[in-house]
């Protein structure tokens, strides 16, 4: 799918997203659970929670600029933010003893919110954004 410039970085970002949602779906019980919490758990704090804070700071006040901060797009987006980092904390809590069930919550959340931006909000930002504000986006989020 054809990204703005800006949204680009943060849409090819969501890859390394489906990747550890499709790792951690095709875990078993009695496989190392311990290697692939630490494993996810690197991942997040490396690669996702930057990503969410880049949206949080810099695209959803944008966004928010253009429509209103109670926008449904922007209050949904926050919701799984929040609900995506209690599963992590979760994780976090069980890392002695990762409970596949907590696993596998933490890869359907993503793979649905990965879905959620890619196909709604994405598309209502190119839509409600003017040039400028993504030109001012790209160098605040670069």
């Amino acid at each position: 799918m054809k990204r703005h410039d800006a949204l680009r970085k943060l849409s090819s970002d969501h890859h390394s997203g489906l990747v550890l949602a499709r790792r951690v779906s095709r875990l078993e019980d009695g496989g190392d659970l311990i290697a692939a919490a630490e494993n996810l758990l690197k991942l997040w704090w490396d690669e996702i929670e930057p990503h969410f804070v880049v949206e949080e700071q810099y695209l959803l006040p944008a966004f928010a600029r253009q429509t209103s901060s109670s926008h449904l797009l922007i209050v949904e987006t926050q919701r799984q933010h929040v609900m995506l980092r209690a599963i992590i904390d979760q994780i976090d809590d069980e890392q002695d003893q990762p409970v596949l069930l907590t696993l596998r919550a933490l890869a359907d959340a993503l793979r649905e919110h990965i879905r959620f931006e890619e196909n709604e909000l994405f598309p209502a930002i190119e839509a409600a954004l003017p040039e400028e504000q993504f030109l001012r986006l790209q160098q605040r989020m670069n």
